[in-house]
C-alpha cells in the first residue's frame, strides 16, 4: 500500500440548478462558540495497523471554502481534552454563492 502526503476532511451542500444553495450544518458560521456551528472534534489519521492516533500538524492546516460568503469553516487546533484538534465548519446558504 502506497502513502499519502495530504489527508482532508469536506463537505458540500447540493441543490438543482437555479435554486438557493442550501445552508450547510446548523446554518451557524463558525464562532468558536462549538454550541452554534457544526464541528468536528479529535481530529486525526492513523499510519498503519498499530492503531496510533496521531494529530495534524497545526502549523501545516489550511482551511477553504469555496463560497466563503455562505459557509465558513475554520481550524482551531487544540481546545483541550473534551473536543482535542477542532474544526468548525457552516453556514447559511443563500442566493448569492456562486457554487
Amino acid at each position: 500500500m502506497g502513502t499519502a502526503e495530504f489527508v482532508g476532511w469536506a463537505g458540500l451542500t447540493v441543490t438543482p440548478p437555479g435554486a438557493s444553495s442550501p445552508s450547510m450544518g446548523s446554518g451557524h458560521f463558525p464562532d468558536k462558540d462549538f454550541v452554534h456551528a457544526c464541528y468536528f472534534r479529535n481530529i486525526g489519521y492513523q499510519v498503519d495497523e498499530s492503531q496510533k492516533y496521531y494529530e495534524p500538524n497545526s502549523d501545516a492546516v489550511q482551511a477553504f471554502s469555496s463560497a466563503s460568503n455562505c459557509y465558513g469553516v475554520e481550524y482551531y487546533g487544540d481546545q483541550g481534552e473534551e473536543l482535542g484538534q477542532a474544526l468548525q465548519f457552516g453556514g447559511p446558504g443563500g442566493d448569492n454563492c456562486h457554487l
